[in-house]
């Protein structure tokens, strides 16, 4: 009985890290070839372009995908596909609206390397809508169809990268914009794995809906991906382009640990609401669990990885790019590991639905990754504002638990 008990959520954390797998892969091929195609400049500015794209997902998971997490987990049924109508079309808004800024700012005089932008904004929409796919198949327990996604997502990437390399095209421009007609690809296949369309006349129903969550989720998620894009911003004013590229460098070789955060995020919010419907007991103990499991293989691989020749580092990177990233490699570990293991928290916080303590958090957290960054790049160029990263998302996690035991106090009678 205790083996069948655990089975389902099992299977259901195992295709969860399955998918991420794929998405980070893709994500991973991108960077790394970037960083291959360009000089370190280049790849400083694709990564600031790639923090305005997780800027936009952030946004549309507040708006659409995580008010269906906490509210429409469970089986299948005509108020799932509604739910699912509603929330990828308000995706899909966000994606043409991420677009619209995205031309905006490309439009601006001075921007360097900016059809990088350029194709970031065009593939948004696209972009949008798959990861919309993904979390509704996600909440009913469906991983399999989100690994079906993204795996066509990576098929059609290939395919179109293989073509930019036999025609000698390959640039920073057309790589990023073949990852994401990748991605526009995977979110047509995805109304077809649905057997649902968006609908449009639902956006402001659903908006309407979730009123009481959205705005304190959209506040959340602009506080982390904004934070991040400032102290970004930040260190390249203070210590210079490069030390940007080395932290993105790091992250991009780290994409195993981001695999293991996301895919336990995507399992995590709609297991705790499971568990929720069983006892705050429960709920604690899944959060711990997730917590450990994806704190622990962070640090596993980031032990792994330490261990790399500086050959295979070279050959991924190129050699300006990878002599950046191995310079602040076990900061950006430690920063990763941190980060990775408030998972647990967050789902405890999403499943009581406790918007505010959740905002606080990322509201607070703001403050002291932006300082601990700033102040270290000042003072110890690329390698102090990895080591204050590092030190602001200890922080960060303590105030993520804290939050979680004050909610869970609050709910029981």
């Amino acid at each position: 009985m205790k083996l069948r008990r655990f089975a389902g959520p099992a299977s259901r954390a195992g295709w969860g890290l399955a998918d991420q797998g794929l998405s980070s892969l893709s994500n991973l091929a991108v960077g790394v070839l970037v960083a291959r195609s360009g000089s370190v400049a280049d790849f400083g500015v694709y990564a600031l372009a790639f923090g305005g794209y997780t800027i936009a997902l952030n946004v549309s998971r507040a708006l659409a995908t995580e008010p269906m997490s906490v509210r429409h987990s469970g089986r299948r049924s005509p108020s799932w596909e509604r739910a699912v109508r509603a929330s990828t079309a308000t995706a899909l808004v966000a994606g043409v609206v991420a677009l619209l800024i995205g031309l905006g700012i490309a439009a601006f005089p001075g921007v360097p390397s900016r059809t990088v932008v350029i194709a970031f904004a065009v593939t948004m929409p696209g972009l949008l809508l798959q990861d919309a796919w993904r979390w509704a198949f996600f909440v009913v327990g469906d991983g399999r169809r989100a690994f079906v996604n993204d795996l066509i997502w990576l098929l059609a990437m290939g395919v179109l990268f293989a073509g930019l390399y036999l025609t000698g095209s390959a640039t920073a421009f057309s790589l990023t914009l073949c990852w994401g007609l990748g991605a526009v690809v995977a979110a047509v296949a995805g109304r077809f794995q649905a057997g649902v369309s968006p609908r449009f006349q639902l956006v402001r129903e659903w908006l309407r809906a979730h009123r009481d969550l959205t705005p304190k989720y959209v506040g959340e998620m602009l506080a982390v991906s904004g934070t991040i894009q400032v102290y970004m911003l930040a260190i390249t004013g203070l210590a210079g382009i490069a030390a940007v590229s080395g932290i993105r460098g790091a992250q991009v070789l780290l994409g195993p640990v981001n695999v293991l955060n996301q895919g336990i995020r995507a399992f995590a919010v709609p297991e705790a609401a499971r568990a929720l419907q069983h006892s705050y007991r429960r709920l604690w103990r899944v959060g711990l669990v997730v917590s450990f499991g994806v704190g622990a293989g962070a640090l596993a691989w980031g032990a792994v990885f330490l261990l790399l020749p500086d050959v295979v580092g070279r050959e991924l990177l190129g050699p300006g790019v990878w002599a950046e990233a191995h310079a602040v490699m076990i900061p950006v570990i430690l920063l990763q590991a941190f980060g990775a293991s408030n998972a647990g928290a967050f789902a405890i916080l999403r499943a009581l639905a406790a918007a505010s303590r959740g905002l606080w958090v990322r509201l607070t957290s703001s403050v002291i990754l932006i300082t601990a960054a700033s102040t270290g790049a000042a003072l110890g160029g690329a390698e102090g504002a990895a080591w204050g990263l590092a030190a602001a998302a200890f922080c960060t996690l303590l105030l993520w638990w804290y939050q979680a035991h004050r909610a869970l106090a609050a709910h029981r009678p």
